[in-house]
């Protein structure tokens, strides 16, 4: 029963009262004095991953999984052995976790929140510790039934938000559930201040803690989540490392006998290295991929709510521990910064992002074409971290590519023209303006909306001094004049493992003339733990409709599409494109052995030259 038709006000003494009697239990006062120790086994999953917010794509670096015995004895004498320790690298890499990473929270974190050693956040005071009423504000939200996976028993609890009253000091944000009769901890869902993070690296934490019902009425650690995230503090790139933890506690028994040279030594030990190896797990290594979010392209809901909510809690107030200036550069990064091609010989360029308010992000980035002798400028105003997917941009002078697949890197075509001689590009000049909007967004997908006003131009080769004896091949003309588009684009993790789905259809006017799309694709990625295999397949295909112009067209043939075909020499108002890549470990993680294949045509549109535009 929601609480709010009763007109809920924080800090009531209603709330305050259940803060208090939280804290005496807490605090041992109202414990049950049978209740004298426990043990118990834990397993879980710690995973290491490069996240890009503005895509949602996901790169798996490092996977831990690891099993537990967890041991508890009155008053408040703690021990976990790490029995179980696998782990498996996609990538190569040197992380090295904090120790409170790998191991269960048994104590709600005491009075004092500590994350990774002190290193990450040091002393948040925790809201049912004494003191808390002068730090933090409650409410008392509401009141619902739980259904505990534990025992399947059902509990009523109370949820109090909690917010700090100053947000510039370390504080706590986020949600409390207690116990209606007993106002124990039933669970917490919380993140932190920006003034709560130690390490300037942090962009967020968020941590959830839920508790089970044993014996009726012993609320003990069930199952807990952490998401840890990074970004550079000097550069703001939508791209960033995730430490990623989740952990079951399961098979408890009840007052035991414990001998006291268990809790002797350090709270944490670990048997030797091999016997951690050869620990049984029921699970693979990779069981829990779809259900983290990392097969797919979405966080587990737990991290989203607990985020919308802190958000909602802070109002006005910047969440972020990375600040609120930093140095901008848009996507592909590298890129932005430094690049050459034919159409703009070196470019250089760099910018600058500020948040002003929680609500408002705003960035200027710039750069100079040597070759043209011509300025690139962007403006972009975001929804800041509360609406991150809103953005409205415009720009002089950007440069856009043809064809429905990018051919190579920036880097890669930058270093490939300086050496080679070889540009994989065939760009156009846009200036204008672009409004992009996330309409709906779920577990598993995302429906976004994209309305352009441009004015486009042909580019041409300006670093080749004799265009009639070059090695470059030349720059594919456009139609010039005025595009206008609204387009809606979907990404759906389809209902079979690993296939994510893709669509996007188009109305657009060039000129005076009116035309559409539609187009869509369908990817596949599997991998067999047994060999370190993987496959990958990707179909996509579109149709235009109407009368595009030239640059809206499908250019195929060469890298990254029909490989033994010229590049793009094949052109079309359709088009269809199956490529596949099966790969294997010869020396795990550092050598492997890649295979690839594509199929793939277009559907005439009457042009048979792309480097002649109709006339």
């Amino acid at each position: 029963m929601p609480l709010s038709s009763q007109g809920p006000e924080w800090n009531s003494a209603r709330v305050l009262q259940m803060i208090r009697e939280a804290g005496d239990v807490r605090q041992g006062t109202a414990h049950d004095s049978t209740f004298r120790s426990y043990s118990s086994k834990a397993q879980g999953y710690v995973y290491f991953y490069l996240d890009r917010e503005d895509t949602g794509e996901r790169i798996l670096v490092k996977t831990d999984q690891i099993a537990l015995e967890v041991f508890w004895q009155a008053p408040d004498r703690f021990k976990q052995r790490i029995v179980g320790l696998r782990d498996e690298k996609s990538l190569p890499t040197n992380i090295r976790y904090h120790l409170d990473h790998l191991v269960v929270v048994q104590d709600e974190f005491g009075d004092l929140i500590r994350i990774g050693d002190g290193d990450e956040v040091e002393a948040v005071l925790h809201p049912a510790a004494p003191g808390s009423e002068s730090v933090y504000d409650f409410l008392l939200a509401d009141s619902v039934t739980l259904n505990l996976p534990a025992t399947s028993d059902t509990v009523r609890v109370y949820e109090v938000q909690v917010r700090p009253k100053d947000f510039e000091v370390p504080g706590f944000v986020g949600s409390v559930f207690l116990d209606q009769a007993e106002k124990s901890i039933v669970r917490m869902s919380f993140t932190f201040t920006p003034a709560s993070y130690v390490d300037p690296y942090l962009d967020r934490i968020s941590i959830s803690l839920e508790n089970g019902l044993w014996m009726g009425k012993h609320w003990l650690p069930f199952r807990q989540q952490l998401e840890i995230r990074r970004e550079l503090p000097y550069l703001d790139f939508p791209a960033g490392s995730v430490i990623r933890a989740s952990f079951e506690v399961r098979d408890y028994e009840i007052n035991p006998q414990l001998p006291s040279a268990l809790f002797t030594g350090r709270t944490i030990t670990a048997l030797p290295e091999a016997t951690r190896r050869a620990f049984p797990f029921e699970d693979s290594l990779h069981a829990q991929l779809v259900e983290e979010g990392l097969r797919g392209f979405m966080p587990p809901p737990e991290m989203d709510e607990i985020r919308s909510l802190a958000l909602s809690l802070a109002k006005d107030q910047y969440l972020s521990g990375l600040g609120r200036s930093r140095l901008f550069l848009p996507s592909p990064t590298v890129s932005s910064a430094l690049r050459f091609n034919r159409a703009e010989g070196l470019f250089v360029g760099a910018g600058i992002s500020h948040n002003p308010l929680p609500q408002v992000g705003l960035s200027l980035y710039g750069g100079l074409s040597f070759g043209r002798e011509r300025p690139t400028v962007e403006g972009r105003v975001t929804g800041g971290e509360r609406h991150p997917s809103s953005e409205l941009m415009a720009y002089l002078n950007r440069p856009r590519d043809l064809g429905p697949v990018r051919a190579i890197s920036g880097v890669l075509n930058t270093l490939a023209a300086l050496t080679l001689n070889h540009d994989f590009t065939d760009l156009f000049f846009a200036s204008g303006a672009q409004a992009t909007h996330t309409l709906s967004q779920w577990t598993q997908g995302r429906l976004k909306l994209t309305a352009r006003w441009e004015r486009h131009r042909s580019a041409r080769d300006v670093v080749s001094s004799d265009l009639d004896d070059t090695e470059f091949r030349p720059v594919l003309p456009v139609d010039e004049g005025i595009w206008t588009s609204v387009a809606l684009a979907s990404t759906s993790q389809m209902p079979w493992p690993n296939l994510l789905l893709t669509t996007e259809g188009l109305l657009g006017r060039f000129k005076d003339r009116g035309f559409g799309s539609f187009s869509g694709g369908l990817s596949y990625r599997g991998r067999w733990l047994t060999n370190a295999a993987e496959l990958q397949a990707d179909l996509r295909g579109g149709i235009l409709l109407g009368n595009p112009p030239l640059h809206a067209h499908y250019f195929l043939g060469g890298r990254q599409t029909l490989p033994g075909y010229p590049f793009r020499s094949l052109v079309g108002d359709g088009y269809w494109l199956l490529r596949s890549e099966a790969s294997f470990d010869l020396l795990h993680p550092y050598l492997r052995l890649r295979a690839f294949g594509s199929a793939g045509g277009t559907r005439g549109s009457g042009l048979s030259d792309p480097s002649v535009p109709p006339g």
